[in-house]
């Protein structure tokens, strides 16, 4: 009888072992990056709507595009200040772009839907746009442009909630060593969850 009981509790502490185990491997699966190439446009990937955690544009005619070593992106947020930081490569060399809108505070990534189907100037007042490359970092003097959040939708995995999948497109024009430039055909689809989004 107590080796039919420990038989059981074996099995038990096994099945529990396994379920925990493809709940952390689901995490970790939704947070790789799948870059699947826009043909249209060489180097970039796909527009999508799915969480592939990808995003790429144009600076000029160079590529800036999200690397599989990187989080694509960090979601942080000040007491009064949403900060989007999109990581990837530029020029063969790690780069970022900060997007910092002032007066938006979500507390959580659930609360991201509100972005939705919504356009944010980036010449606003409210906005200040920043271009990091290797350990220099410049504010950008933004002409005109915008970032559209296209879709923002919350995904749940088995009836589960797992993440935020926000998705859109980015074009503006700047300066960079004090000659006009354009960022074009700029898009993102990025899953932000417990690990790319710090509210403090």
């Amino acid at each position: 009888m107590k080796n039919i009981i420990n038989a059981c509790l074996l099995s038990c502490a096994m099945i529990m072992a396994l379920s925990l185990t493809s709940c952390e491997m689901a995490d970790y699966e939704l947070s790789k990056s799948v870059f699947i190439q826009d043909y249209d446009y060489p180097g970039l990937p796909i527009y999508s709507e799915w969480g592939y955690n990808t995003f790429g544009m144009y600076i000029d005619r160079g590529v800036f595009v999200s690397s599989g070593d990187v989080f694509p992106a960090k979601i942080i947020v000040n007491p009064d200040t949403f900060n989007i930081t999109f990581n990837g490569i530029y020029n063969n060399n790690p780069a970022s772009l900060r997007i910092s809108v002032i007066g938006y505070a979500p507390e959580d990534y659930p609360e991201l839907v509100e972005l939705n189907d919504s356009v944010l100037d980036l010449k606003a007042s409210n906005c200040i746009v920043t271009l990091k490359q290797g350990s220099s970092s410049t504010k950008l003097n933004i002409i005109q442009g915008n970032i559209k959040f296209k879709r923002v939708q919350n995904l749940f995995v088995d009836k589960e909630f797992a993440k935020t999948i926000v998705s859109g497109t980015i074009e503006f024009k700047t300066f960079l060593n004090n000659e006009p430039v354009a960022i074009t055909n700029g898009r993102f689809d990025l899953g932000i969850g417990y690990e790319n989004f710090y509210y403090y």
